[in-house]
């Protein structure tokens, strides 16, 4: 957790050994350690070996870089080093204070000098120092003082920082309060329906109080209000850090509350020095013993209680152990590896909507509030009995589709105008025809409202205010944005939902063109340009002049658009390799402002009229635990449909939303595309972080091997761009390799068989 501990006092005082003796080994800092690692002993000119002070800089900027690195993570973190100076350790007050820790320092200046004289000549000779380097550190001891803000202990005194249980006494009854998320109703009625606020119970709080719902303000308001109860301890969730960075005036990541939760508090004028205060308040977990049981309540669930939670990183008690998915199988650890009389109770994360209680001895208190689930609570009585109440919410954001602004004179007109005066939407002219998309601005920093949405694939004659062509709406994939994590989908879809395969290729659109009364087509954001001109040759290879026709005066009568996938083996090869080009219609919409399109049975009767191939129906989820099973099934490494490998599919649920999902060899082979193009353009990879698997780092060795070997003949590295033909001429190399080796080893076999 959160501490930091100094020790203090001149080398042969003792530090390391009393580090060593109380197993602090693995938690610590040691400028001495990393001067070795810089650097190998070497000689003195008095024939002594020792280390060289000349790396002191460089020496001290890397601990600090490795502090500060821990301290992101809430690691407890202890430095073996002198302290002698005050302006040395106003430098870790200063970290300390950025980063919500506290200070200890163990004071090992009462040993005698003459003691540290004589243990220093018993160290390894290169981590000996000079009698009079003691000598000045003594005399700075008694003048440079500890900063304040730094809790100056002696050694036999670290047992009472460690973290120990707390015995709770005299409470009738110990409320545990689930993740909050902005709903204060539901914990209001939860109060009230309790009796209230009583002196005679302990509440714990588990963390997450703000962001997602619609009444943080209130939240934040009610948390202030009784922070300062002794029967009150507020613990800290992921999500309060947003609330430290608001109060603190520092940039905040988060969309959610940058867009929701921040407008709501500045409206209700709340002091950000009194949530200043608030944060300084939360703690990172509780253990405590009540009438024989002892209850472990953090906010995200560890598998395991260690011989002290102080060296529990803070980050594991605000985002659990493992994935966001392994609650359960964290929750069974937990049961398996502690006593029978300890219990936990933890919120966070519950994408299996499990019960409060999952097992005999652990409660989930994650009810989707926020969502319209419930608020839950369990509460321990003095009898010993648990109790678990769950308190549904009824103010709650209601996910769906913005209506369309009222623009019933010229709707389009509108449009225009609005998509115009959004500096995150792009405009691209061909004539009167304008094509408006989302700027690479607006991907980058997930700018996406009503408007950037809506801009993706959309083509507007603004001299006549119509819509020529149009695509999909924007939509994203299972787990990209907050609303689409896999946890609040139960209460953001519509059951039924239909799956589709989602085919690999680049998106092309045929709509209507009134001047040359002929058909349009369009693809991307362009009007003409090479994928234009690859749709248009699949379009006619696909259809005879007769069905170009029909299909003219169907998108003219109906103002509509076609939208195809455009499988392109020849000119465009994505990550998928078909075993032939093909054209996919994905959608018949409308060419209005808001988004419609033609129902799935319809468009395959009219498909099959004019010969097309259109996107196939993979099944049906009826409800979320089915979703869950399918989600868990298709995102294994090894799944294929039907035998293929593909993309991945299109989810639609009962009321149009929809989502996608992209599969695990799609996104592997996606990513290695990128290392092929950066390994042959320079040899080798900036950052390694997609080499996580032997497969990645056996194609990264393959792709160097071939650009050395071109290097070395002083040819041009002459390599496909597709990612389909080099997987192909990776496994072929590879396999000869194997074979290769495997030859080479008969050999060798075969020649020791005969000697």
């Amino acid at each position: 957790m959160r501490t930091l501990l100094l020790f203090r006092g001149a080398p042969g005082c003792g530090k390391s050994t009393f580090i060593k003796n109380n197993y602090l080994e693995r938690f610590t800092l040691s400028a001495d350690n990393i001067r070795m690692l810089y650097q190998s002993p070497e000689q003195m000119v008095d024939g002594s070996v020792g280390i060289s002070q000349k790396n002191d800089s460089i020496v001290w900027k890397t601990l600090f870089q490795i502090l500060e690195h821990r301290m992101k993570n809430g690691d407890f973190t202890v430095i073996d080093a002198t302290n002698s100076k005050t302006e040395e350790m106003r430098r870790y007050r200063t970290l300390a204070k950025e980063y919500r820790y506290r200070i200890y320092l163990v004071d090992m200046t009462d040993v005698p000098i003459d003691v540290c004289k004589r243990q220093n000549r018993q160290r390894m000779p290169f981590k000996q120092v000079p009698d009079e380097v003691i000598d000045r550190m003594y005399a700075r001891f008694a003048t440079q003082q500890v900063p304040s803000g730094i809790k100056v202990i002696k050694p036999d005194e670290l047992d009472e920082i460690l973290y120990h249980p707390t015995v709770v006494t005299g409470y009738e009854k110990i409320h545990h309060i689930g993740d909050i998320h902005g709903c204060y109703s539901a914990l209001r009625q939860y109060l009230d329906e309790n009796g209230g606020l009583k002196d005679s119970e302990l509440y714990i709080f588990t963390g997450d109080y703000i962001d997602r719902g619609l009444e943080n303000a209130e939240v934040v308001k009610f948390l202030i209000s009784i922070a300062d109860k002794p029967n009150v301890l507020l613990l800290e969730g992921n999500h309060e850090r947003w609330l430290w960075n608001w109060a603190t005036d520092q940039y905040i990541p988060s969309r959610e509350f940058v867009m929701y939760t921040a407008p709501q508090l500045e409206a209700a004028k709340i002091s950000k020095s009194k949530v200043r205060q608030l944060y300084r308040k939360f703690v990172q977990c509780s253990l405590y013993e009540f009438n024989g049981k002892t209850v472990f309540v953090n906010h995200a669930g560890l598998s395991y209680i260690p011989s002290n939670l102080m060296f529990v990183s803070t980050r594991q008690m605000l985002h659990g152990v493992g994935r966001y998915q392994d609650v359960k199988l964290t929750d069974d650890t937990f049961m398996e590896e502690t006593n029978e009389c300890i219990y936990q109770i933890h919120g966070h994360r519950n994408t299996a909507d499990l019960p409060i209680k999952v097992n005999d001895r652990c409660f989930n208190l994650e009810g989707g509030v926020e969502f319209g689930g419930s608020l839950r609570c369990v509460t321990l009585s003095s009898d010993g009995s648990f109790k678990c109440t769950e308190t549904p919410n009824k103010v709650f954001r209601e996910f769906k589709r913005a209506p369309e602004p009222d623009t019933s004179e010229t709707p389009v007109g509108d449009l225009v105008t609005m998509m115009r005066g959004n500096k995150y939407i792009d405009e691209k002219k061909f004539g009167s025809i304008s094509s408006f998309n989302f700027s690479r601005e607006a991907f980058r920093e997930g700018i996406w409202d009503h408007q950037t949405v809506r801009a993706r694939g959309l083509f507007i004659d603004t001299e006549k205010n119509r819509i020529a062509a149009r695509s999909y709406d924007k939509f994203f994939a299972i787990n990209e944005r907050p609303e689409t994590k896999l946890d609040s989908l139960k209460h953001r879809l519509q059951f039924p939902i239909t799956c589709y395969v989602k085919e690999n290729g680049f998106l092309g659109m045929v709509s209507y063109d009134e001047t040359a009364d002929d058909l349009m087509f369009a693809s991307k954001s362009s009007l003409n340009g090479p994928f234009v001109g690859f749709l248009k040759d699949m379009f006619f290879a696909a259809t005879t002049a007769e069905i170009r026709e029909s299909i003219r005066d169907f998108v003219r009568e109906n103002n509509v658009t076609f939208v195809f996938e455009c499988v392109d083996m020849d000119n465009d090869p994505h990550v998928i390799k078909y075993p032939k080009s093909g054209l996919y219609l994905l959608d018949i919409i409308d060419n209005a402002a808001d988004f419609h399109r033609m129902d799935y049975e319809t468009m395959c009767k009219l498909a099959g009229k004019w010969g097309l191939t259109p996107k196939k129906k993979a099944g049906i989820l009826e409800s979320y635990g089915e979703l869950r099973e399918f989600f868990d099934e298709v995102m294994e490494p090894d799944y294929t449909y039907e035998g293929d490998v593909i993309e991945g599919f299109v989810l639609e649920d009962d009321a149009g939303v929809m989502l996608k999902v992209k599969l695990d060899y799609y996104r592997f082979w996606k990513r290695m595309r990128g290392v092929a193009a950066e390994t042959f353009k320079r040899g080798m990879l900036t950052k390694t972080s997609f080499l996580a698997t032997p497969l990645a780092n056996e194609f990264y060795g393959w792709a160097r091997k071939r650009y050395e070997d071109a290097k070395a003949a002083g040819e041009p590295l002459d390599m496909p761009h597709d990612i389909c033909t080099l997987r192909d001429m990776f496994y072929a190399d590879t396999a000869a390799m194997k074979r290769a080796e495997l030859d080479k080893l008969s050999g060798v076999v075969s020649s020791e068989v005969h000697q």
